[in-house]
């Protein structure tokens, strides 16, 4: 009689019970408290305007911490960097700079989680290079590409806010530096008026700055053209020189915006003509200029562009 091998199955029911099994314990070891130590990255803020980091100081802090396993295990994971603030900054006889970490632990905790107790830090000391830098205000300058609705521009130039901002670096390099641009700033079918908080284009990590964007505001309005007749002034004429002019008065054209175009009169402008200058350049003629006019008023005209005169004796 042929004997024959039968092999002896497993029952399906056994892996479920054991998978079952070992994730029951593994639910239990992780809802224990343990202690352990995890490296948190770090990253320094408010360094001192006029100083810059030298050389890389350290990158990550070993931070004793007690949890859960599951706290543990998620924290360990998902690590968040850990600001280090330079406000609390020492510096010793030495003339070093140093962080002083159980002054920062209980700042440390709060980033950390509220569901991690922080128990002690292994670093008590953080040193830091820093080298000292030059300031100085440097002037800001936009770079604008607006096209306006038909009818519409600005009543008058666009203001950056602050115009000048602090900037510190290297001396040989603060030194050279005269002016920052914007970023490039582009609207179309502009009406109403500018409001835009830009970014300063020249950033570096050479260079710090007390802010990196400001606000570039300007005023919109529909423009429309008004007239007047006016007096002119002939200013340099000699006492001894007495002059008839023809005419006696010009028209001045303009653009106004709508909201300012009730607050033009004749006292919102002068005109001069320079008699010196004719007489310098071998005119005969004078030459009529506005002196004076609103600054939300653009494209001045006048006419006539030249003034006959006889000298009279």
């Amino acid at each position: 009689m042929r004997k024959e091998n039968k092999q002896q199955k497993i029952p399906k029911s056994f892996f479920v019970a054991l998978i079952i099994t070992v994730l029951f314990w593994m639910l239990t070891k992780l809802s224990q408290e343990y202690q352990t130590v995890i490296a948190f990255p770090v990253t320094y803020v408010n360094i001192p305007q006029d100083k810059i980091l030298q050389s890389p100081p350290i990158q990550n802090i070993q931070v004793q911490v007690k949890a859960s396993g599951f706290k543990l295990f998620s924290k360990s994971v998902f690590k968040d960097k850990i600001k280090l603030d330079l406000k609390k900054l020492k510096r010793n006889s030495s003339k070093n700079y140093y962080l002083l970490i159980e002054n920062l632990k209980i700042d440390i905790q709060h980033q950390v989680s509220a569901d991690l107790m922080v128990n002690a830090i292994e670093q008590d000391t953080v040193f830091l290079d820093l080298k000292q830098l030059t300031s100085k205000k440097v002037a800001l300058k936009g770079v604008y590409d607006f096209a306006f609705k038909l009818g519409y521009h600005l009543t008058k130039g666009l203001v950056i806010k602050p115009d000048s901002i602090l900037v510190s670096g290297p001396k040989n390099q603060i030194d050279t530096l005269q002016h920052l641009y914007l970023e490039k700033f582009e609207m179309k079918e502009v009406s109403k008026s500018i409001e835009k908080r830009v970014k300063i284009s020249e950033l570096s990590e050479v260079l710090k700055f007390d802010t990196k964007e400001v606000l570039v505001y300007g005023e919109v309005d529909r423009f429309t053209e008004g007239n007047l007749t006016l007096p002119f002034e002939i200013i340099n004429l000699p006492d001894s020189v007495t002059v008839k002019t023809f005419p006696k008065k010009i028209q001045l054209f303009y653009q106004v915006g709508l909201s300012n175009f009730n607050n033009i009169n004749e006292g919102s402008f002068k005109v001069v003509c320079d008699y010196k200058n004719s007489l310098n350049n071998n005119l005969n003629y004078l030459i009529p200029k506005v002196i004076l006019q609103p600054e939300y008023v653009t494209s001045v005209k006048i006419n006539p562009s030249m003034i006959e005169y006889l000298i009279q004796k």
